[in-house]
């Protein structure tokens, strides 16, 4: 045993296999990471490895199976990068379960596997704590650790790690550079700038690979194919898909990278943002104690259930609103609204009151369905308005002077209605119980105040 311990002249290394997890995704997929920790006494292996800088050029080739012994990886190749001291390998996505790794291979810039893993049984497998395979579970909502140890490979034949081959001939790797634009027609001289992305390269024999592009030239590593499929991904943007051959990547260089153009046509919402004041706003506010007067030009838009200091009672103030949408193009079709409404001292109230009730209690913003003028609306003549789509306001404590509220719904129903939409009334549930809310209105004379309606849209 000594004998053969001196002709793989090192020890172990470990590397450890991390699972990273998304709650967001149904499917409950994981995120599994290779770090490569290389000993101290390794120095001759720690020097190769790291001999490197970005972008890889070692490779891991791995394999897992589940419980079954059913493939879900087989003899996929990862890029490694240097991390630090250590090395780190690209992540890669696999659904939550229970696995088990039965292939690690480690591959140089030449193809060559310079460290492996063996496998329980092996001549080498004596000086592995935990030959392969090596069961590991990755379960949602936490940080797995699965440690694979390998042993240099040296002159040592695969069949004494328990491989029957190592597979070095479809390994062959191949470097090029690339570099991504946004061909916009307005940008002329020098050249559209370059961007980042996502490429994902596809080899004939169904290897693939995703690799995400810094803006300028990058060096990527691929596995060898005669031509390729590249498909280029940038959010916003309609992605591109191409067929790219070996000789083509094969002249190109850092100064001369292999150019992939993305079409300016971004799928990304336009936005229209209105902040009128009181010349274009139309709002008003209406009140029960003074139910034949108007207030067009009322400074605050607000749903208030108030006593009066002189009179002793309690006034109860609604707000109304309405944006005009002429600007928006008539092919739009609107995706998002957003309203934000800013204030200058919130209205105090008792928050134990929201505990007690057992009920909701706030405002609400409803849909207005009859005509209304601001000059002329009263509380007496006010316009009506549907339950229907309303939109909750919730009471607040924050450390900023506005919210922004989601009222798509009431811009495109999601309940739907034939009932016209002349604007929003704003008003407390219930009505005599919470002291309310009051917001800046089109006519406060702070302007950043005034509210603001954000809508985002896409054309056809």
């Amino acid at each position: 045993m000594k004998r053969k311990f001196r002709i793989l002249q090192a020890g172990l290394i470990t590397f450890a296999l991390a699972a990273l997890f998304s709650c967001e995704n149904n499917e409950q997929k994981g995120t599994l990471e290779f770090a490569i920790a290389v000993p101290d006494e390794e120095t001759g292996a720690k020097s190769g490895l790291m001999a490197d800088s970005l972008p890889p050029a070692y490779q891991l080739m791995v394999s897992v199976e589940d419980l079954a012994g059913k493939p879900v990886i087989t003899d996929k190749l990862i890029p490694v990068y240097t991390f630090g001291t250590g090395l780190i390998s690209e992540k890669i996505e696999i659904p939550a379960g229970e696995y088990k790794l039965v292939k690690f291979l480690v591959i140089n810039p030449s193809g060559a596997v310079v460290f492996a893993s063996p496998v329980a049984g092996s001549p080498m497998a004596y000086l592995a704590r935990r030959p392969l395979p090596v069961p590991f579970r990755v379960a949602p909502g936490t940080v797995n650790q699965v440690v694979a140890e390998v042993l240099k490979v040296g002159e040592v034949p695969p069949e004494q790690f328990g491989y029957v081959n190592f597979g070095i001939a479809v390994i062959t790797p191949v470097s090029f550079w690339t570099a991504v634009v946004i061909d916009n027609p307005m940008i002329m001289a020098p050249f559209p700038p370059f961007t980042e992305a996502k490429l994902t390269v596809f080899a004939r024999d169904g290897w693939s690979y995703s690799f995400k592009l810094l803006a300028g030239p990058n060096r990527l590593i691929v596995r060898r194919s005669d031509v390729y499929i590249f498909l280029v991904e940038k959010e916003g943007f309609k992605p591109v898909k191409m067929e790219i051959g070996l000789k083509r990547l094969l002249e190109t260089t850092k100064e001369s990278p292999l150019i992939l153009k993305i079409p300016y046509e971004s799928t990304e919402p336009l936005r229209l943002i209105l902040q009128p004041g009181p010349d274009a706003g139309k709002d008003a506010m209406i009140s029960n104690l003074q139910p034949d007067q108007n207030f067009g030009d009322h400074k605050y838009f607000e749903a208030t259930f108030l006593s009066e200091p002189v009179l002793t009672v309690m006034r109860l103030n609604r707000s109304l609103i309405f944006f005009n949408l002429n600007q928006l193009p008539k092919s739009a079709t609107i995706r998002k609204v957003m309203l934000r409404l800013s204030y200058e001292v919130p209205v105090p109230f008792d928050t134990t009151i929201l505990s007690t009730t057992g009920r909701f209690i706030g405002g609400v913003l409803q849909q207005i369905t009859e005509p209304w003028d601001e000059y002329k609306v009263t509380w007496n003549n006010q316009p009506a308005s549907t339950e229907l789509n309303q939109v909750l306001v919730y009471p607040f404590i924050r450390n900023i002077n506005f919210i922004e509220l989601d009222v798509t719904r009431l811009f495109i129903p999601v309940n739907v209605t034939d009932m016209p939409n002349h604007g929003i009334k704003f008003k407390l549930i219930p009505e005599d119980s919470f002291p309310g809310f009051r917001f800046a209105s089109s006519d406060h004379p702070n302007l950043s105040l005034r509210p603001m309606l954000i809508i985002y849209y896409t054309l056809p």
